[in-house]
């Protein structure tokens, strides 16, 4: 796993600097370095803040959710879940991994895989509800407002493509949600085949059958609990997942703010959350490259040229490579704290 991060890591320095070269050397103009001075650090502050906010929601979120099932998680062990997974999903292709890591620490919270697996596709699925959610409500609030919506021919496209995409994929994921056995329809005819039984050995195949049917009997079980007994936990999942995408979508409204340049927020936050959507299908990790030069083409007809690399590095800076800092440190801090603990307790053995 640590060889994969490492190349993810690679792969997307790698990426995201040819693309800021592109963006600056397509600018067209000089680059105004001499309007970073003019951004005050209580910008900057803020725009991290509304970060740190964003996985504030999430960790209230997971600890919501683990609570409805049973588990003592608390507030900093469902931040610790949620910047894990946001770690993670920044390293690797598709945004992947992020959820397979929350699901495994749940596990050492206490939980059962099932249950921590559908505490988890509850997040997953109340985040997908909020972002359908407010994508349409500001997309609604552009229509209704009259105003021009500043977007490319060709990034409107892509951002409607992407709206559609995630929407099917959004409905295919409530269908199993709606009935957890077709989960283990898909898989068993899978792990009975030939080509499964000779990979995992014929024990090793019923064996992982036998465990995936106890993971969805889990998973179902506490799927049941949720509708049935904590709704209103979903309704305030649901509002605290709203509550971080309109934080992740007014980051760049703060930074375009502190650069001078007036835009309606409300097409900020329209363009924002379509963008997020269309670049959930990017195949390097955390969309590096694809990132950089789709929110310059997205915000193009906004931003002057010479701002405009500027802006992008800023909101990239404050939306991606803060979460890889913050989530790299600790991740290095638990490695050294689990090395600590492990050595106490081989001098207890001697």
């Amino acid at each position: 796993m640590n060889g994969r991060l490492a190349r993810g890591l690679l792969i997307a320095l790698i990426c995201s600097a040819t693309a800021f070269l592109v963006v600056f050397r397509m600018s067209g103009s000089p680059i105004a370095w001499s309007e970073l001075r003019e951004v005050s650090g209580a910008v900057i502050g803020a725009a991290l803040a509304l970060v740190v906010a964003g996985w504030a929601s999430d960790g209230v979120r997971i600890s919501v959710l683990a609570r409805a099932i049973g588990a003592d998680v608390g507030f900093w062990s469902g931040l610790r879940i949620s910047i894990a997974g946001h770690f993670i999903a920044s390293l690797m292709p598709f945004n992947a991994g992020g959820e397979p890591v929350q699901v495994y620490l749940l596990k050492q919270e206490g939980l059962g895989l099932g249950q921590a697996s559908a505490a988890i596709a509850m997040r997953t699925l109340c985040n997908a509800v909020a972002r359908v959610m407010v994508a349409l409500i500001t997309l609604a609030w552009i229509s209704l407002s009259g105003a021009r919506w500043h977007v490319p021919r060709q990034m409107k496209a892509a951002m409607m493509t992407g709206l559609a995409l995630y929407l099917a994929i959004f409905s295919f994921s409530m269908l199993l949600v709606a009935d957890p056995r077709r989960i283990e329809t898909v898989v068993a005819p899978v792990l009975r085949s030939r080509a499964a039984m000779w990979l995992f050995r014929r024990r090793g195949a019923r064996h992982l059958l036998g465990s995936v049917s106890r993971s969805v009997a889990e998973f179902q079980s506490a799927l049941h609990h949720y509708r049935k007994r904590r709704r209103p936990t979903l309704l305030m999942a649901v509002f605290l997942s709203a509550a971080g995408w309109v934080a992740i979508a007014l980051v760049p409204a703060i930074i375009l703010a502190g650069l001078g340049v007036r835009a309606p927020s409300e097409q900020i936050m329209g363009n924002v959350i379509l963008f997020y959507m269309a670049s959930s299908y990017v195949p390097t990790p955390g969309a590096s490259g694809f990132a950089e030069l789709g929110f310059a083409e997205l915000f193009s007809l906004i931003v002057p040229p010479g701002l405009l690399g500027l802006t992008v590095a800023l909101w990239r800076l404050a939306t991606y490579y803060f979460t890889l800092l913050v989530g790299g440190a600790l991740a290095v801090g638990q490695m050294l704290y689990s090395r600590v603990i492990a050595s106490v307790e081989d001098e207890r053995r001697t």
